[in-house]
């Protein structure tokens, strides 16, 4: 019999998107699964959605938190559940080409001793336009160890750094060996760039892992999305989600032995946030120039080589004056 796969979806008012995200799954060419729908305490229609499916499929399961955790905790109560042998991860509001689960299980049962986890690219559309904005693909140079058919081996000595550098693993198009991923929680105080970390901590953990150069998942950009990828989030929304990515880079610096040279980058990228995205990309349109003065002093002191940090808090000290 073939392996069984739990498929982990954090799911929250998302009532319009509940078939589209079934039908993905449904429709794989491999079968063996049970999708766990994580549902947040939804207030709208998504659990009574789901129970329709759910009805007629006994492999499509909705289990309600207690209380809302976010999507991370959503993740960390599947997988305290998942019985399969692999874990795949989904968005509830993206998709998956047919042949994803049957394509990675197939690597990951005829490699058992080289591939830990299967995963592959993201495509990125536009919901409303629905035109491709970005195209996803690793530069496999130096960074993997051999070839096993279609499948490129990283080197688990290197991972770390690539994914610390620049994202090279996708959450949506993970397929892993549950035993050696369930050990693994997600950060249930970030509220965004969950992903990079728990993705960041796979590749520390030294996990084997082979990559397919190929498309196996739609991320959908819309208005809903955390991150913006919409684009028309406000500045306060913005606002919350930046400090997430602030967080993210002091857990970078403050959890992990880092290098020298992966220090100072992680450094430089927590002064980047902090002071353009943050700073002046959330709290000056907003008039928040008191607010700006320390950020911008801390971004500057752990990143002296920018001075225009340095400009912009005495700027922010001056707009604050004569406001």
């Amino acid at each position: 019999m073939d392996p069984l796969i739990s498929i982990i979806v954090p799911i929250y008012n998302r009532e319009s998107y509940v078939e589209q995200l079934i039908n993905t799954v449904v429709n794989q060419t491999y079968k063996n699964w049970e999708l766990l729908l994580i549902d947040d305490n939804s207030s709208d229609r998504t659990a009574s959605n789901i129970a329709l499916f759910a009805e007629n499929d006994p492999r499509i399961k909705c289990i309600k938190n207690k209380h809302a955790k976010g999507a991370s905790g959503a993740r960390n109560t599947g997988l305290d559940i998942a019985s399969g042998d692999y874990i795949a991860y989904q968005d509830s509001d993206d998709e998956w080409i047919h042949e994803h689960l049957a394509t990675m299980v197939y690597y990951l049962e005829k490699y058992p001793n080289k591939i830990d986890l299967m995963s592959a690219n993201p495509l990125r559309k536009n919901r409303s336009s629905g035109k491709v904005y970005s195209y996803d693909e690793i530069d496999l140079r130096s960074m993997t160890t051999e070839k096993l058919e279609n499948a490129y081996v990283f080197d688990s000595k290197k991972t770390f750094e690539f994914q610390l550098f620049g994202r090279i693993i996708t959450t949506q198009c993970i397929v892993a060996k549950r035993e050696k991923i369930k050990t693994l929680r997600w950060n249930e105080n970030l509220k965004a760039a969950t992903d990079n970390l728990y993705n960041l901590n796979i590749a520390y953990d030294q996990v084997k892992i082979g990559h397919l150069q190929e498309y196996h998942s739609v991320y959908w950009a819309h208005n809903d999305n955390i991150t913006n990828c919409g684009g028309n989030h406000d500045n306060v929304r913005m606002e919350a989600v930046q400090k997430n990515f602030i967080e993210y880079w002091r857990i970078v610096l403050r959890e992990f032995k880092l290098t020298k040279y992966q220090k100072a980058f992680a450094k430089k990228n927590l002064s980047e946030t902090l002071a353009w995205h943050y700073a002046y990309g959330t709290l000056e349109p907003q008039g928040k120039y008191a607010e700006c003065i320390p950020v911008y002093l801390e971004a500057f002191l752990l990143y002296p080589q920018n001075y225009r940090t340095l400009s912009s808090f005495f700027k922010s000290i001056l707009k604050t004056m004569f406001k």
